[in-house]
């Protein structure tokens, strides 16, 4: 029998929480446990996850992480919880992503110790919400974007129905089955990031080990929220986005140009926001390129919620 630990972070959103664990129950192959990782919601979604234990027959582990981590500090601590144990996938998901019935089961059918199977997101429309790169390349100077295609240009190939698995450079913490032996090689997210980018970081040293990523096309799951970010780098969550993209290209860039272009792209940001007098948005650029280039990833409390 494959033990699968299913690995849930949440914060402050108990009416999805409790549609997504009533999903990883009813999942058709059978869990072995669900650990809930909650970033000190005061919503009453400990009192939530009680109720739930108390009449479901999979057992369930709830823990408090005592403080807003981050969704990258929330499944870093929640990693290092599930690691007390052994078992041979952890399956990791946030509080709006909600799996199809068999998506478990159908990931479960191709996976092996080698390689790490992300389903395949749909908007609740019905749109495709997959944006894993199938491409991110941090190897060439003369390009400022990285991810050059995604599932979703994948899907809207001719043909592309017949390719059950699709090769992935990157992953969200949206629903990805990870073997143990992946994590005891590649080790935890690393917490600093925050929020962004921790899941392709840790997705490049998944890759940068030897392992491979894919995308089962048939296994799938629905997002419960929209993921609009083209407001995102004038709100708090600015700071983070670009941190955490300059960190990136500085950690995993593959030659000296690639590592240090974030400084050209901070150079821009900010004369662009200085333009239009927009000096507190090119402030936060400034401090997010400091931090991103700090030799301990420095994390300013400020811009945390």
């Amino acid at each position: 029998m494959i033990r699968v630990n299913a690995l849930i972070v949440t914060f402050k959103r108990k009416e999805l929480l409790a549609k997504v664990i009533e999903g990883v129950i009813s999942q058709s192959y059978k869990l072995n446990k669900i650990i809930i990782i909650d970033n000190n919601s005061n919503d009453g979604t400990q009192e939530l996850v009680s109720s739930i234990q108390a009449v479901s027959e999979i057992k369930i582990d709830y823990f408090n992480t005592g403080a807003n981590l981050g969704g990258a500090g929330g499944f870093c601590y929640g990693f290092e919880k599930a690691m007390q144990e052994k078992f041979d996938y952890l399956w990791i998901m946030d509080d709006d992503l909600l799996p199809s019935v068999d998506c478990l089961e159908v990931m479960l059918a191709n996976a092996n110790e080698s390689k790490i199977t992300q389903p395949i997101r749909y908007n609740l429309d019905g749109s495709c919400a997959e944006y894993s790169p199938t491409k991110f390349d941090l190897s060439s100077p003369f390009i400022m974007r990285p991810k050059k295609e995604t599932v979703l240009d994948k899907m809207s190939m001719p043909n592309i129905k017949a390719e059950e698995e699709i090769a992935i450079d990157g992953i969200p913490f949206e629903g990805p089955l990870i073997p143990y032996q992946i994590i005891e090689k590649v080790g935890l997210p690393n917490k600093n990031f925050f929020i962004f980018y921790d899941d392709l970081d840790y997705a490049i040293r998944t890759k940068k080990a030897g392992f491979e990523i894919v995308c089962n096309t048939k296994a799938v799951a629905k997002r419960l929220l929209v993921n609009n970010q083209s407001t995102d780098l004038r709100s708090w969550k600015g700071y983070f986005m670009l941190r955490n993209f300059f960190h990136i290209h500085r950690v995993h860039g593959q030659n000296t140009i690639v590592r240090i272009r974030p400084l050209l792209i901070a150079l821009l940001y900010i004369s662009k926001e200085l333009l239009f007098f927009r000096k507190d948005t090119a402030l936060v650029c400034w401090h997010a390129l400091l931090d991103a280039f700090s030799k301990d990833f420095n994390l300013r409390r400020k811009y945390i919620p």
